[in-house]
């Protein structure tokens, strides 16, 4: 008897540290990229951004996909950003922070809770500070929202966009729901969305319902319901961690809904 199949949906390249910690509680990882991060359509903003890091009293990233773009041109460039004499580092939340540590920044600020909300009243900068804001084209605004509401100056600039559904996937997606599908890991509202036009185009859009699906947090919990689809587990730390010890907790449940099928 095969093992119960989950269906990650991340981006090409990010999925490989998830896949492993859920073959290693009994799952069968199956990847299909349900988005592609791709660069933004100018890169001014960012230029800018690198070429005056030392007016920032922070650098906030709120994506890992954020970092690796914005270190990548900064490396472009010419000009290293690691070493810019810039106080703190924020991110988001530990995939964020990992990012950061894997490009030179050992020590980053986390919030409480791994939300926008979260940074934007928790980040520790004063009044008039001003903050870079690192981001994708179509990233939530409500960290920048409430620091500003805070009186916190706030600079954006994107960093990265990203293509929903792309077009290879299709076939993939499939292939691998005649196979069989157990379960659905969604980690982000734009995954959402991809993922819900890439099955309409494979014709398995009804058969969504049938699937046991997990949402990493609470704005992607959100997309999932605005689509008319159950949400049956959200992490309560969003993280891959959180999503990990979610999918244990359920696995016998996912595993006798496999048996079942």
């Amino acid at each position: 008897m095969r093992r119960p199949r989950v269906l990650i949906i991340r981006p090409a390249g990010q999925a490989d540290l998830l896949a492993a910690r859920l073959k290693h509680i009994g799952m069968e990882p199956v990847v299909i990229p349900a988005v592609a991060i791709l660069p933004p359509v100018s890169w001014d903003g960012v230029d800018e951004a690198l070429a005056r890091l030392s007016q920032y009293a922070w650098v906030l990233f709120t994506s890992a996909n954020g970092v690796r773009m914005f270190f990548d041109r900064g490396r472009t460039r010419g000009g290293g950003v690691a070493g810019s004499p810039i106080p703190r580092w924020a991110a988001i939340g530990p995939g964020t922070a990992a990012a950061l540590e894997a490009v030179g920044i050992k020590e980053s600020w986390l919030p409480s809770r791994y939300l926008g909300e979260s940074v934007g009243d928790e980040l520790p900068a004063s009044r008039g500070q001003h903050v870079l804001r690192v981001r994708g084209e179509t990233a939530s605004p409500a960290a920048t929202t409430r620091l500003r509401a805070r009186g916190v100056s706030v600079d954006e600039v994107v960093a990265y966009r990203i293509v929903e559904a792309p077009p290879g996937s299709e076939a993939l997606l499939r292939q691998a729901w005649t196979e069989g599908i157990d379960a659905i890991v969604f980690t982000s509202a734009s995954t959402v969305r991809g993922f819900g036009h890439l099955a309409q185009r494979a014709g398995i859009a009804d058969d969504v319902s049938s699937v046991t699906t997990f949402a990493i947090g609470p704005v992607t919990a959100e997309a999932m319901t605005a689509l008319g689809w159950t949400v049956h587990g959200v992490a309560l730390q969003h993280s891959v961690d959180g999503l990990v010890s979610l999918i244990e907790e359920r696995r016998a449940s996912i595993a006798a809904d496999h048996a079942t099928s």
